[in-house]
């Protein structure tokens, strides 16, 4: 679902991806766990943008095998797959905005990446049945499917999604959306050899990105409950698929799910998927923000704790269930909100990670959350570290490691800045609500920021979400005959705030000035004499502080 900005902008040469507009994706999967093959349909609907479409380009890697492809009428195409692109010829050609249906037929033995985490995983449980699950984030969607993946294109995201799933009777499978039906037997496409097989069928009636797309498949225990989301008219399902051994731990760990989700409805607004589901899904690997079927491969550390064992996450779980948390604050940012383009990949992750001390602040306070962001800062505060990751980039070009921790902690550096907590809630509402099941850049979010907040942004965004790095300051606070002497260098090109407070003959005193790059020598006059001069909050500016305050015992250091 493009922007109508780039519906004008579309050209008639460049990327042949560009040259149409996917509308809906009917994906069917059947899974062969004894085989280790995958095989599919995948029918793509599309409106044509270019002026004349006579071929469409779609992304499958290599090693999948295409078997056939046909046009919505069942008439075969003449295709050529080469590398990782599949082209399928038209029987005739389609004028602009015309609409076209393109039936991929195809075939592999897909795999995860070298070290476990990304790609098409095929395990067993302890037990020795099926756990088959797909992330495909880092490798993209077009790794086990054929589409046109967000890893090159971020701004096309389909407006919805159907998905049969075909799988052994004794197994489950669980994928986006909400589960429709359920049949005995497999389609007549599908040529296992025997057995005994059963069809889930999904609807997910929203945009999505295609990585967020997913295959699970094991023994799953199903347990769902009906919960009343504010801002949402009707019930939505919650539903979790965890293997057999683990239903008591996740009855336990996703008791944190309705509160979960009450706090990232009241941030960032309702959620986002009510006619689809909230769904939780074991898998044999960390996590994923799979659209409304999440993935969680975590410890169960509220089971942990309670029971007294050991969490072999605890470090990562040491303010809240890491994986629970932020892969669930993805539904609003990543999967509701999506980048424009992979420049601006901190809408996904910044904000992801922020939303984690989000949630530390409502259900444990600000200080708490002051503390969270402080274990987010080294990452943080690399010298070369930038936001903003350049002109349209491929997702993996795109990704590192300081859109996490970077992005968390200019965000909760802006709302220091900002100072009018009502402003800051309100634009963080809007800007999602506004973007909601489509595409959005950092200039989008600066604007909603202006029109609440009534000034301009235009310097912080230049200097934290474009610039690299982070501000050092060095100096003193000194009270001293009426006055408050601020003598600081900032090393940097950055302006920021410094909140200072001290008594006097009038009672507290409250002062915020502004440091600019290089030296700065500011007096200020006081009523009477100051006493108890301190610094309030400066851990909350991203950077490294060592502002010394003079005659007392206390300093900012480098928090």
């Amino acid at each position: 679902m493009l922007t109508l900005l780039a519906l004008i902008t579309i050209a008639a040469a460049g990327d042949p991806r560009d040259h149409y507009d996917v509308l809906a994706y009917d994906l069917e999967f059947a899974v062969q766990p004894q085989t280790r093959t995958l095989e599919g349909r995948v029918t793509v609907h599309a409106r044509v943008l270019a002026e004349e479409l006579e071929s469409i380009q779609l992304d499958l890697v290599a090693a999948m095998e295409v078997l056939e492809c046909t046009d919505g009428e069942g008439r075969a195409l003449e295709w050529r797959h080469e590398e990782d692109t599949l082209a399928c010829d038209l029987t005739r050609p389609v004028g602009r905005d015309g609409e076209l249906s393109v039936r991929v037929h195809y075939r592999g033995q897909p795999k995860a990446r070298r070290g476990g985490f990304s790609g098409f995983h095929w395990a067993e449980t302890a037990d020795g049945r099926p756990w088959i699950n797909t992330s495909c984030q880092g490798p993209g969607a077009h790794s086990w499917w054929p589409c046109k993946a967000s890893y090159f294109n971020p701004d096309d995201k389909p407006e919805g999604t159907t998905t049969k799933l075909v799988v052994p009777a004794d197994l489950y499978g669980v994928t986006n959306g909400r589960l429709v039906d359920e049949s005995d037997g497999h389609p007549d496409w599908f040529a296992p050899g025997g057995g005994r097989w059963k069809t889930y069928s999904w609807e997910h009636p929203y945009p999505l990105e295609t990585y967020t797309v997913t295959l699970n498949v094991a023994p799953y225990v199903v347990v769902e409950r009906m919960l009343d989301l504010p801002g949402v008219e009707k019930e939505v399902p919650f539903v979790y698929y965890v293997l057999p051994e683990n239903a008591e731990k996740a009855a336990v760990q996703f008791e944190q799910v309705p509160r979960m989700i009450e706090v990232f409805s009241e941030a960032f607004g309702p959620w986002p998927f009510p006619d689809s589901k909230f769904g939780l899904v074991e898998t044999n690997f960390w996590g994923m923000e799979h659209s409304t079927a999440v993935a969680y491969g975590s410890s169960y550390p509220a089971w942990c704790q309670a029971n007294g064992e050991r969490d072999p996450y605890a470090r990562r779980n040491r303010f809240f269930d890491y994986i629970l948390i932020h892969e669930s604050a993805h539904e609003w940012w990543g999967n509701a909100v999506s980048a424009d383009d992979w420049g601006h990949f901190w809408i996904h992750e910044g904000f992801g990670t922020y939303a984690e001390g989000v949630y530390v602040e409502f259900t444990q306070g600000r200080e708490r959350a002051d503390a969270y962001f402080r274990t987010q800062r080294n990452g943080a505060m690399l010298p070369e570290g930038r936001l903003w990751r350049g002109d349209d980039p491929e997702s993996g070009d795109a990704y590192a490691g300081v859109i996490y921790s970077k992005g968390a902690c200019v965000l909760d550096t802006l709302r220091h800045f900002v100072a009018d907590d009502e402003v800051w809630w309100k634009s963080l509402r809007d800007f999602n609500l506004a973007h909601r099941y489509g595409n959005a850049d950092t200039e989008d979010f600066r604007a909603v920021l202006e029109k609440n907040s009534e000034r301009s942004w235009e310097r912080f965004f230049a200097e934290w979400f474009y610039g690299k790095g982070v501000p050092i300051t060095r100096g003193t606070l000194v009270a001293r005959n009426g006055t408050v002497t601020v003598t600081v260098e900032v090393e940097g090109e950055f302006h920021l705030p410094v909140d200072l407070a001290w008594s006097d003959g009038t009672g507290e005193v409250s002062r915020r000035v502004w440091l600019e790059p290089g030296d700065n020598t500011l007096v200020l006059e006081c009523e009477g004499t100051p006493r108890d001069l301190r610094l309030e909050h400066l851990s909350r500016v991203l950077g490294r502080h060592k502002i010394e305050v003079e005659s007392t015992s206390e300093t900012e250091g480098d928090r």
